[in-house]
């Protein structure tokens, strides 16, 4: 199983549990490869709060990324603003290769996020939109700092849940 992790980590928390998922995947035989997501200007605090609640567009280095080789996407999100950031949004549209592929997502953010809550909805929405399909594995973290302070306890479960086929 081939498995690309794609990713936006604005502070570095979503990074920390990208690696993390990419090293328990690979320890079940799975090849995996880490995509980061690249804001062309990191935006400041305030800014991605407005774009993610606007659902304002911001501009990605990497587009036109071919992800056909990769039979299960994993997809990682912070939250902003109670909203996924426009980041995913912008990659998605030029990404090459996405139609029907296989989806889990990960949340991060300061408080826990809720499995039923906004974000989750606009990604699921996103990746919809884009022709993929979303499972329901689905992983919410609540973080501090790049390190996990609720939520670990689920890791598990959402790494055995991508692994099926």
């Amino acid at each position: 199983m081939t498995i690309g992790i794609i990713y936006y980590s604005r502070t570095g928390n979503t990074r920390t549990v990208a690696q993390l998922l990419a090293e328990k995947l690979k320890k079940k035989n799975a090849v995996v490869d880490l995509i980061e997501i690249e804001a062309v200007k990191r935006p400041g605090f305030f800014t991605a709060g407005r774009a993610a609640m606007k659902q304002i567009e911001l501009p990605v280095k990497n587009t036109n990324v071919d992800l056909g080789n990769y039979s299960t996407l994993v997809v990682g999100s912070p939250t902003w603003g109670g909203c996924c950031p426009p980041l995913i949004k912008t990659f998605f549209s030029s990404a090459k290769n996405i139609k029907e592929k296989k989806t889990a997502m990960f949340i991060t953010g300061g408080g826990l996020p809720d499995p039923q809550g906004k974000p989750r909805q606009m990604m699921q929405q996103y990746l919809s939109d884009f022709g993929m399909n979303p499972s329901d594995s689905f992983l919410g973290l609540k973080m501090q700092k790049g390190k996990i302070r609720e939520g670990e306890q689920h890791i598990e479960g959402f790494v055995q849940s991508i692994l099926v086929k």
